[in-house]
């Protein structure tokens, strides 16, 4: 706001002298020229200033991502380490990292009063973090001043509706819905259908299925579709689409049963 406060400033400023001195012809093509510039001037230095910045939160992932790497190096060297002691030590990783993070975003503040809209976009990048550290009740204060480009949002969106029984749930996706397209379209008609089973509506959920499936030929879409479709709603799954469903924390993993050794035992 305050950037585009300069730059009519600038602009009607220049357009005013020049006005006076050369006549309206020149005083409107100052004026104009003078508010491309400045905007153009002020748009390099505050990108700058918002690179710059993200390069701390880059760094702190890097390094986070590097820890990560170490340790799961050092468990698969020693053969009887526990697979649930290498989760907790990485969990605990990813969580100082996003603590680090969301700490570091806060230098964001001071750029807020030139770019309104980077103060969503920060809020995004906040809202993945808290929901990764389950700080639900920050989540939830940070989602209405989001934007819902990208569909891990989306999804995180839906979730929370369902965990809060909001009844804009239904009206909310079929509004954003056209903004996701293949894989993306897929996933989040998939995380919407399982609300809908979970709320007993197996039809909403088949017919979110359905307009995905226009834009989407995604496996795991095309799977769902066929199980819904023949009644079998209890085999409906999103494990296959991996980490971004279960973050979600609407469903656990499934733990993989221990191998049986084959034959007769002694």
């Amino acid at each position: 706001m305050l950037g585009f406060l300069i730059v009519l400033v600038a602009g009607g400023v220049s357009g005013y002298f020049s006005y006076d001195a050369w006549g309206p012809v020149w005083g409107v093509s100052c004026g104009v020229l003078t508010i491309v510039v400045t905007w153009l001037v002020l748009s390099l230095i505050l990108r700058r200033a918002v690179m710059q910045k993200q390069m701390v939160i880059q760094q702190i992932m890097q390094e986070a991502q590097t820890k990560m790497n170490r340790q799961v190096e050092f468990f698969q060297r020693r053969q009887q380490s526990s697979v649930n002691a290498a989760q907790k030590s990485i969990a605990a990783i990813q969580n100082d990292a996003a603590h680090k993070s969301l700490a570091a975003m806060d230098c964001f503040k001071p750029l807020y009063k030139w770019n309104p809209m980077l103060y969503k976009q920060i809020n995004t990048m906040k809202v993945q973090l808290h929901y990764q550290l389950k700080e639900f009740k920050k989540v939830d204060e940070l989602l209405p001043a989001t934007l819902i480009f990208d569909p891990q949002t989306m999804a995180m969106k839906l979730a929370r509706m369902y965990r809060n029984n909001d009844a804009k749930l239904d009206r909310f996706f079929v509004r954003n819905r056209r903004k996701f397209r293949g894989d993306d379209g897929a996933f989040v008609a998939c995380v919407y259908a399982w609300i809908k089973l979970k709320q007993d509506d197996a039809k909403s959920a088949l017919d979110a299925l359905l307009f995905a499936r226009k834009l989407s030929d995604n496996q795991v879409l095309v799977n769902n579709i066929e199980q819904l479709t023949n009644g079998k709603n209890k085999h409906f799954s999103n494990s296959g689409f991996g980490d971004p469903w279960y973050v979600l924390f609407l469903e656990e993993p499934k733990m993989k049963q221990p191998k049986r050794f084959a034959g007769r035992g002694f």
